[in-house]
């Protein structure tokens, strides 16, 4: 058989290495070649992922639904979905559960913010290099928005030095540009449009950002941000009809995936059993099924 028969022709991917070289040893680092390979496990060969977050904890405490994010692992971990996005501790107690080649990848959320009076602080929890001992596919920071300039600054410096940190490693950062106030005003989406804008300036490999509401202004976001861009659900409200309709809208208009979890989560165990697969089946439909 001739030679050609046994190459690999790589997958289609979302982001900018071109697929031709993206397994070309002779040009690639041990830590691009790590994100590459990180990359591969958080999005499915069409270059799209469902993700499941659960680290509500690292920054809202005891939520309700998520009292015991072990339980939560363990009972949506038969079900399918391709990642999971958890806080450290959580991420190392349920290690031996993932030691699976099927397994779904993890995401870690390796930050806390912490809103003051005049300004928030962005904290570490653990170091990088304890993240990569633990075998993630991937980091998630925050990066709030709603912020003076002083403090979007600090943002921007803490989001930079992380993404730094994380080459190294080899591991690709989600960045999570979000305004925080609450109730959300009219200004929301112009100022989350302008942080993914910076979260992709300074070097993010994913964004994950609430859907706007509309899908021309979100596909230009797609179009022009250069990298997968992924929608998070936001806390529990409406009805599954509403939820899977927001989605199809979104993946129509280009996001790569979703980061659904309260919205799931905090339903009853059936009804989130069956809404998961109908949101899976709807960000990996093919064009036939559309």
């Amino acid at each position: 058989m001739e030679m050609e028969k046994y190459l690999m022709t790589p997958a289609e991917r979302p982001w900018s290495a071109p697929a031709a070289t993206v397994y070309a040893a002779s040009s690639s680092t041990s830590a691009s070649s790590g994100k590459t390979y990180r990359l591969g496990r958080i999005f499915g060969r069409d270059g799209r992922t469902l993700i499941l977050p659960a680290d509500h904890g690292t920054m809202l405490g005891r939520v309700s639904g998520l009292e015991d994010p072990i339980e939560l692992v363990r009972t949506f971990l038969p079900l399918a979905c391709d990642g999971f996005l958890l806080g450290p501790g959580v991420i190392q107690r349920t290690a031996p559960w993932f030691a699976a080649r099927d397994a779904p990848a993890r995401l870690l959320a390796i930050d806390s913010y912490w809103r003051g009076e005049d300004i928030g602080t962005s904290v570490l929890s653990i170091s990088m290099a304890r993240a990569a001992q633990l075998g993630v596919d991937g980091v998630k920071i925050l990066m709030p928005w709603d912020v003076s300039p002083t403090e979007r600054a600090a943002r921007s410096q803490f989001v930079g030095l992380v993404i730094t940190a994380a080459e190294e490693h080899g591991l690709p950062v989600m960045v999570e540009p979000i305004v925080l106030s609450s109730p959300r005003g009219e200004d929301v989406v112009a100022i989350e449009g302008d942080g993914c804008r910076m979260a992709a300036e300074l070097g993010a490999d994913i964004i994950k950002v609430a859907y706007p509401g509309d899908p021309e202004l979100f596909s230009k976001w797609c179009d022009e941000l250069g990298v997968p861009v992924v929608i998070l659900g936001g806390p529990a409200g409406g009805n599954t009809q509403d939820l899977a309709e927001l989605v199809t809208e979104a993946m129509d208009a280009g996001a790569k995936g979703i980061t659904i979890g309260r919205r799931l989560w905090q339903r009853p165990i059936e009804e989130a059993t069956k809404l998961l697969g109908e949101l899976l089946s709807i960000v990996h439909r093919t064009e036939e099924n559309r």
